[in-house]
């Protein structure tokens, strides 16, 4: 039944206290979660194989599903990876922690754009990882920025053990790394023996234009590491994703105690995965998920033209979840985040999207989670709170949207 499997109308609950609007949270709609599909295919594996699904696991993961990713990658992209380049993990955030186990020690540098993924930081800082940021623009990281950071460092007798990227659609400012940016960033990766951690999860959700290629694909898995997700383009809850390197680094992750421990990762729900994409069943999805989340990204970038004030910035991105917010001096982004929210607007400052110093001019809007009447209403609400703060912080009237600059990029 199609109502059973996805329903954008149905009653979608934003993050936050009754009665508020968050764009806090860069989560997938509920409504669009495949429960029926996933229910059937379960039930199928249950049936057909539970001593196998409900068993420890190959180390490198389930085989058909492994298969299956490698199929998809041949067909969207014209990659090609071999069996031993691709491993199944525990989601995303589970393949980051385990390549920081095996491949960085306490004390290391680790290169990462302004802004970027404030979680990641975290998952950084408690492994004792010393992040350092490289300046962004409208075609993200700066190359010449990151060879003058990678020469500074040199020149003190220092050097980054990796580079970590999200170079499509990014969380938290929605830009893509250009495409004649990408050989010039592995060059420097290879100059300096950076191990190169591309974070991809986002790569499916792309609503206009084509992605460029993939540093994995440019690199010829020499020296990336690439991480693809079922949370974005499937469900969180399933807390698979997949892993893509040089097969000697690969064998490195299988063989290691994790792995050895614990089997692969989540043998049941990859069964019910590898069944459920065998079936044909995730390409029409993710179709139907690009239809949704673009009608909310064009709502918010409408919205945002028609009520942000003069002098306020913002990035159009052209896949994912994130628009990134820029603020005219003298506005503080946590002044204006504290009075969104006395406004039941639920808004976060950038400040912790950065690895050093912020410029504390940033905010980041999260749409996908929020219903497109949602979006604009909480976007008019914005509108009026920046307004009114830069008439009181510069004594101007609130331009209501009028004489406003055209949307800028991240600092």
């Amino acid at each position: 039944m199609e109502e059973e499997r996805y329903d954008p109308l149905a009653s979608v609950q934003a993050a936050g206290p009754p009665g508020t609007i968050s764009f806090i949270y860069g989560l997938p709609d509920p409504a669009t979660f495949p429960a029926g599909e996933l229910r059937r295919a379960a039930d199928r594996v249950l049936r057909g194989r539970p001593e196998l699904a409900l068993q420890y696991g190959p180390e490198q993961g389930y085989g058909p599903l492994i298969d299956y990713l490698g199929e998809k990658l041949a067909r969207d992209e014209g990659l090609h990876v071999a069996r031993p380049q691709i491993m199944l993990t525990g989601g995303s955030a589970q393949a980051l922690d385990h390549l920081c186990t095996l491949f960085t020690r306490p004390g290391d540098l680790v290169l990462v754009e302004a802004p970027t993924y404030h979680e990641t930081l975290q998952l950084f800082r408690d492994h004792g990882l010393r992040p350092l940021q490289i300046t962004t623009d409208e075609g993200g990281v700066q190359v010449e920025a990151l060879a003058d950071r990678l020469t500074a460092l040199d020149r003190r007798g220092e050097r980054a053990r990796l580079l970590y990227l999200i170079p499509n659609f990014q969380n938290p400012s929605g830009i893509t790394l250009a495409a004649d940016r990408r050989p010039a960033v592995l060059e420097l990766a290879a100059r300096y023996n950076l191990l190169v951690v591309e974070d991809d999860v986002y790569r499916d959700l792309a609503y206009e234009g084509q992605v460029p290629p993939s540093l994995f694909a440019l690199d010829g898995g020499r020296r990336v590491l690439r991480i693809g997700s079922f949370s974005k383009i499937l469900a969180p809850g399933l807390r698979l994703g997949w892993l893509l390197g040089p097969p000697g680094w690969i064998e490195r992750f299988i063989a290691s105690g994790l792995r050895c421990m614990g089997g692969g990762a989540n043998p049941l729900v990859a069964n019910i995965l590898a069944e459920y994409c065998r079936e044909g069943l995730l390409e029409p999805h993710i179709e139907r998920l690009r239809q949704v989340y673009r009608e909310r990204r064009d709502v918010a970038l409408e919205a945002l033209a028609a009520h942000m004030p003069g002098g306020v910035g913002w990035t159009r991105p052209g896949g994912g979840f994130f628009i990134w917010l820029t603020l005219p001096e003298p506005l503080r982004a946590v002044q204006v985040a504290e009075r969104a929210r006395d406004q039941k607007l639920l808004i976060p400052a950038g400040d912790p999207f950065f690895a050093e110093q912020p410029t504390g001019q940033h905010l980041r809007l999260a749409f996908s989670f929020v219903p497109p009447d949602k979006i604009r209403a909480g976007v008019e609400v914005l509108g009026r709170v920046l307004s009114a703060e830069m008439s009181q912080a510069m004594g101007v009237e609130p331009s209501g949207g009028k004489d406003r600059l055209e949307p800028s990029t991240p600092a």
